[in-house]
């Protein structure tokens, strides 16, 4: 049984009294889901222009897929999946996301400095 299966399970099995409340989503869910959303949609894109000439789709898809790397725990879950299996064939993925973390930390560790 999946993990999230048995907590909604365990909060049913409450009496109605007994369970929680959950809140309004806040401002920040509400954004990481629209970045899920924009995540997917450059996905969808990029695989309706793959059939045009040039490599228009790859690089959007690809944008896509980065979006939901930041955003969405599913999605990293799947990937690191995938790059366990397929070490060779996600290498290159990899080092692009190393470079852009060494780069964002640098940056981070610049303003910090800064102020």
């Amino acid at each position: 049984m999946h993990r999230r299966a048995a907590i909604r399970r365990s909060l049913l099995a409450q009496p109605a009294f007994a369970r929680p409340t959950f809140a309004k989503p806040t401002l920040a869910r509400v954004r990481q889901l629209a970045l899920i959303g924009t995540g997917w949609s450059l996905i969808g894109l990029g695989a309706l222009m793959s059939p045009l000439p040039g490599p228009f789709g790859f690089p959007v898809a690809f944008a896509g897929g980065g979006i939901l790397l930041r955003n969405s725990a599913d999605a990293r879950r799947l990937f690191v999946r995938l790059k366990r299996r397929h070490p060779r064939l996600l290498s290159p993925v990899e080092r692009i996301r190393v470079k852009l973390r060494h780069r964002r930390n640098a940056a981070k560790a610049k303003a910090a400095a800064t102020a």
